[in-house]
């Protein structure tokens, strides 16, 4: 068998054993949860949903599957009306799926989101996050104009940005005008000055406005230069924080607004290309670390595929090529660092697409998680089907019951609460198209 014959079946294969067969119908009933008494251990997992301007409210009605070593299912149930579930855990229990559908605002169409996680234990799951852009309650979404006029007068050439998208000030240009919704709060404005060795920030209330002239008093705290150098192969380095105040550059200073925000990250990322065998997949390599308000950050060093990760992928297709699960993956010799890892199928369905993803640790066996028939024949039947497999890491090594405990609390935390998951974030994948 030739390389490439050998990849292209290990790929086949990943596409086949992932979405596996239909589980025993007779193995567990739908239901809201439920204990049966005694000391069998428990899960409570939560499901929300954000609409258009990020209000969030429980998401009822998100199956829910227990799946056992080898995948099957043994227990299936939804969220109530409160987007709750808690549900017994039992003995031979050790996997995990949710499933709803998303929908995008740049998506006709919903997204079938099913999310498996493997080597799980009892106890709180915290809050999975679902998206309805469809709906706008609350949102007061309008069309809002900017002009510039005087400001471009008063900073010529400098970088506008409203809400993160920029804008040149240059002598003839035109009014932004955006989409913006009252219930998203006011919003985050920036002045980049012309030599982009400097910036201002601020924010602005837009309630019940369609039209704001922008003049320099609406910029009022100074921005800090964060004290790092995009790498020379690297993409655009962006600074951000959660509420806002994006801004990138390729190769000047990018800002950060300790006075405005409760905390503040640099987001470097790497892009380009690896051959497995004689299969080409696109590669992504980022890291998220935090930001003082004197603009300074631990070492970043973007992780590379051509270490360890391209050939722990080749070990896993090869595994996978055998048809016989579970499936041994090691990528610990990547790095110490890292905490999950994830393989993800998606593709094009008749009413939308869809995106399986399965998290599991560092290194160990990916089982052939089953799912209903219903999904089953969904995923089956993939369009352009894409495959990505990534790993992601905190800056520490733990065990993934560790990791997990603090994702499942992070997810519970109030907006501006800093979990120990949010000082350093580095993430790594390889996209492949099971078309080629």
């Amino acid at each position: 068998m030739t390389t490439r014959k050998w990849t292209l079946t290990a790929l086949s294969a990943l596409v086949l054993t992932a979405c596996g067969g239909g589980g025993d119908d007779s193995s567990g009933s739908a239901g809201n949860g439920g204990s049966s008494g005694g000391n069998v251990p428990q899960i409570t997992l939560n499901t929300v949903v954000g609409n258009q301007c990020g209000i969030e409210q429980p998401k009822s009605g998100v199956k829910v599957f227990v799946h056992n070593n080898t995948g099957d299912i043994i227990a299936e149930y939804v969220t109530d009306a409160d987007g709750a579930l808690t549900a017994d855990w039992p003995s031979n229990a050790k996997h995990i799926t949710l499933t709803a559908d998303n929908q995008y605002y740049y998506k006709d169409l919903p997204t079938l989101k099913v999310i498996s996680n493997v080597n799980v234990q009892a106890g709180d799951l915290g809050i999975t996050y679902f998206r309805d852009d469809n709906n706008e309650e609350g949102c007061n979404c309008k069309q809002v104009e900017f002009p510039v006029q005087s400001l471009i007068e008063d900073a010529p050439d400098s970088l506008l940005y409203l809400g993160g998208s920029s804008y040149e000030l240059t002598p003839f240009a035109s009014s932004p005008i955006i989409e913006w919704c009252d219930g998203v709060g006011p919003i985050d404005v920036q002045l980049i000055a012309a030599d982009g060795q400097s910036s201002l920030g601020g924010s602005i209330d837009l309630t019940d406005k369609t039209q704001y002239t922008l003049n320099m008093s609406d910029f009022t705290q100074q921005g800090v230069a964060v004290d790092y150098v995009n790498p020379y192969d690297a993409r655009i380095l962006y600074a951000r924080s959660f509420e806002g105040w994006t801004n990138y550059s390729q190769n000047d200073p990018v800002f950060v607004y300790p006075t405005l925000t409760n905390s503040n990250y640099v987001w470097p990322a790497r892009m380009g290309q690896e051959d497995i065998g004689n299969v080409t997949a696109n590669s992504y390599s980022s890291a998220r670390h935090l930001v003082t308000s004197e603009g300074k950050t631990s070492p970043i060093m973007l992780w590379d595929p051509a270490n360890g990760f391209s050939d722990a992928v080749y070990s896993l297709f090869s595994e996978i090529s055998t048809g016989q699960a579970p499936y041994q993956y090691d990528f610990s010799n990547v790095s110490t660092d890292i905490a999950l890892t994830h393989m993800s199928l998606s593709g094009d369905i008749d009413n939308g697409d869809a995106e399986w993803i399965i998290w599991g640790g560092v290194s160990g066996s990916m089982p052939d998680i089953k799912l209903s028939a219903d999904l089953d024949a969904k995923l089956d039947s993939l369009n352009n089907p894409r495959l990505q497999i990534g790993v992601r890491g905190y800056g520490s090594e733990k065990p993934l019951s560790e990791w997990r405990k603090l994702l499942a609390e992070r997810s519970r935390m109030a907006d501006g609460q800093l979990s120990v998951l949010d000082y350093e974030t580095n993430y790594m994948r390889l996209t492949f198209d099971l078309n080629q």
